[in-house]
């Protein structure tokens, strides 16, 4: 080695130290000086680069990672390390390629599989997320992050079962953390199993008493026939964030649900008037109210389903209508005593819904996993429907109906008709509380109820759910 060549790895190794110990000018100087010695320096060319993405230069990371790797620096580590800096920059597709890459040369890279996951999570591909999250898991076991991350993927899949276990694997790894306290919550809720999702919420308030999140998913496992406790968690979470609007404007409503109409007014008056909220919001209350002065209020989603399913005593079928991923429909199934059937495409809305376009809430066409007396029909409600009626000559019992659109919820209800019979009950899933409440659900069902001379009561309302809960009379 020429005495030249070992100055420059002396210089390197310092510039390594330096900025192992976080000195990153003294570092990024060295780095530089190397590469004046030896412009094709591989290590010192990527060092640069990581340097940059850590001081978020992530344009000039990409410049230098790409040439350490263009001079035979292309290690699964400069891959890696690319992914970041494109990561940085937001080109999330190049960032996926990279890493991908960094994957082949060296598969148990827990940190690309990671890395990936969150890439692909940003660009709605949940199920690839799900699976390198997954896979990061299992290889490095340690990894909280991971886990958190699988779980939100999994919600977002529908598959809050598999999300609790992640939740209860990285609680294993970090029990003091209030947010995975919290996110085990809204997880067990999903699934119906509020005893237990109240739990998780009070441990994650008793790690955190300003935890704003968990007072506000406390306070909607909480609803019954006693609004107050539900009303106390959202008091204490507006002396936390007295601008937080949800929790603002659902106190109002419990307050005038309560009689307290002085509390309720002044709470609705606080509202900021540069949001839309009291516009739309006051309107689904003020409508519920006109029909019900003191309407029963649910909080969770499940709630509404079970309330529903205990007051459709009338035999007859049970059917889901907007399936998707089968969370609510595995709910159905778990309290009718009965076999259930879903209707759903599996590609998502035939047609563009306010700011969602066609296709939103597809599963691609792939069918969710659904309980033992649970049965699907693939397919548009105008040609799935008929058939069923053809071979069911039963009348309708309950009716879940989660279609979004007035088109489709129309299609449904004009084909259920005949069946739709006194003590029926529908749930709605998105009847209320919208910014275009009225355009949708809401609007079919009382075409609906003019054309076919329907009565009818409501025995619920969730503002917060979206759901009205209604029996035929």
């Amino acid at each position: 080695m020429t005495r030249s060549s070992a100055n420059l790895e002396q210089m390197l190794q310092l510039a390594l130290q330096h900025h192992a110990a976080g000195r990153l000018s003294s570092a990024e100087r060295l780095y530089r000086q190397t590469l004046q010695l030896r412009p094709n320096h591989a290590i010192a060319l990527e060092n640069c680069g990581l340097l940059a993405h850590q001081t978020g230069r992530h344009d000039a990371a990409v410049r230098f990672i790409r040439k350490a790797i263009a001079e035979g620096g292309g290690n699964a580590g400069s891959h890696y390390n690319l992914g970041l800096a494109l990561q940085g920059l937001g080109r999330l597709d190049e960032a996926v390629a990279s890493y991908t890459t960094a994957l082949r040369l060296r598969p148990d890279l827990a940190e690309a599989l990671y890395n990936r996951g969150t890439a692909l999570r940003l660009l709605d591909r949940f199920p690839a997320a799900a699976a390198d999250f997954g896979r990061a898991a299992t290889l490095s076991p340690a990894f909280a992050e991971a886990h958190v991350n699988l779980a939100l993927a999994l919600i977002a899949l529908g598959r809050p079962e598999e999300a609790v276990a992640a939740y209860r694997s990285a609680l294993a790894l970090r029990p003091q953390v209030a947010e995975l306290h919290n996110g085990l919550g809204t997880a067990l809720s999903d699934l119906g199993r509020l005893d237990e999702a109240i739990r998780a919420y009070r441990q994650a308030i008793a790690l955190k008493p300003d935890a704003l999140d968990a007072w506000f998913n406390l306070h909607s496992a909480l609803y019954g026939d006693d609004l107050e406790p539900a009303a106390q968690c959202l008091e204490t979470a507006l002396k936390i964030a007295p601008d937080h609007v949800l929790s603002r404007f659902f106190l109002g409503v419990l307050r005038d649900h309560q009689g307290c109409l002085d509390a309720a007014q002044g709470h609705f008056s606080a509202l900021p008037e540069d949001s839309e909220l009291p516009a739309w919001g006051l309107e689904s209350w003020h409508y519920i109210k006109s029909i019900n002065p003191r309407p029963r209020l649910i909080g969770e989603t499940s709630k509404g389903l079970s309330l529903g399913l205990a007051a459709a005593r009338r035999e007859g079928l049970v059917l889901e209508f907007g399936v998707r991923f089968g969370t609510t429909l595995n709910q159905i199934a778990s309290h009718a005593g009965q076999p259930v059937h879903g209707f759903d495409t599996f590609h998502g809305l035939p047609e563009a819904w306010h700011e969602f376009p066609v296709g939103s809430y597809s599963t691609s066409g792939e069918l969710p996993p659904v309980a033992s007396n649970a049965q699907l029909h693939p397919g548009l409600f105008s040609e799935t429907i008929p058939r069923f009626l053809e071979a069911h000559v039963e009348p309708a019992r309950f009716l879940n109906i989660d279609c979004d659109l007035y088109s489709s919820t129309k299609t449904v209800l004009d084909l259920m008709a005949p069946r739709i019979k006194p003590g029926t009950v529908i749930v709605f899933d998105e009847y209320l509380f919208t910014r275009h409440w009225r355009e949708g659900e809401f609007k079919a069902f009382h075409e609906a109820v003019i054309a076919h001379g329907w009565r009818y009561e409501y025995l619920a309302a969730g503002l917060l759910t979206k759901q009205a809960v209604v029996i035929m009379r």
